[in-house]
């Protein structure tokens, strides 16, 4: 469309001689949009941008640490998409690799609550008051447990992302960020970990097919927490530079308190969703 055409806005009916409505960036219809092959045409040049820029984010998300976070802050943003959906994203691939391996990082099952976890003692005897009240047993209720803190996990899991955000803030106080921008770098760190996740399943996976247990082994949980916290402390050192503007030996120490800050708030997580899921369910 040529820019000196004139036409009027369908949505505020202002008259317009460009692409779009100065007013409220609307376009000029067009009868071929109209069409079976103007709908396919949308459909496709849809698909190809959420693509492209999907692609491109989690790129960005892997190999520049920070940047999107960065770049969420000062721009551009249209290239890229947005912190909160890329986290939204992120948790459907780790839940759909979590039913594929049949594993629960964010919901151990009723058993590992009440003998693999720091607060099993205590677990074990708010579980036994409950079962009594309820007048029920362990393995009459440990099925019901187990599908609705799996079910919790999916719904409660923006809740990881609030503490990270004030425990970045209160590391980084004297860079004076807005908190916004704590909040975005949380949400790009935890999109981060839930694909680092979905592919570390990979390897219990793996396991099981040559006949091991997968997470059942404790050795092989604890090789693969360790090196995940590793990798977590890495992307943080990584990150920390480009949105905090920090340098040095401080920058390695601060790396370290976030990788254990987040891994707190898993610890945290869980026992949030072992306290939910125990007082709803009968």
């Amino acid at each position: 469309m040529s820019s000196t055409k004139s036409w009027t806005c369908p949505a505020c009916h202002l008259p317009a001689t460009t692409p779009y409505c100065p007013q409220c960036g609307e376009r000029p219809l067009d009868p071929r949009e109209l069409s079976l092959r103007g709908v396919i045409s949308q459909g496709l040049h849809a698909f190809t941008n959420l693509d492209a820029r999907l692609l491109r984010t989690v790129r960005c998300l892997i190999a520049r640490p920070g940047m999107l976070t960065q770049l969420y802050l000062k721009g551009p943003r249209k290239p890229f998409i947005g912190p909160f959906a890329l986290f939204l994203l992120a948790n459907v691939v780790f839940v759909a690799m979590e039913s594929l391996s049949d594993s629960h990082i964010f919901s151990p099952t009723l058993e590992n609550h009440l003998h693999r976890q720091p607060w099993s003692p205590w677990a074990q005897e708010q579980v036994a008051q409950h079962l009594l009240a309820a007048n029920t047993t362990l393995a009459g209720y440990a099925p019901i447990f187990n599908q609705a803190v799996n079910t919790n996990a999916q719904s409660f899991v923006f809740m990881m992302v609030p503490p990270l955000a004030l425990l970045a803030a209160l590391v980084f106080y004297r860079r004076h960020r807005p908190f916004v921008a704590n909040l975005a770098f949380s949400l790009h760190f935890h999109a981060f970990v839930l694909l680092l996740f979905s592919a570390a399943l990979l390897v219990p996976t793996v396991d099981k097919w040559f006949g091991g247990v997968g997470l059942g082994s404790q050795r092989l949980d604890d090789v693969l927490s360790i090196s995940l916290l590793a990798i977590t402390a890495f992307y943080f050192y990584c990150a920390v530079g480009p949105v905090y503007e920090v340098r040095g030996g401080w920058r390695v120490l601060q790396a370290i308190l976030l990788a254990m800050g987040a891994a707190a708030v898993v610890l945290g997580y869980r026992f949030a969703l072992f306290l939910i899921t125990l007082y709803a369910t009968t």
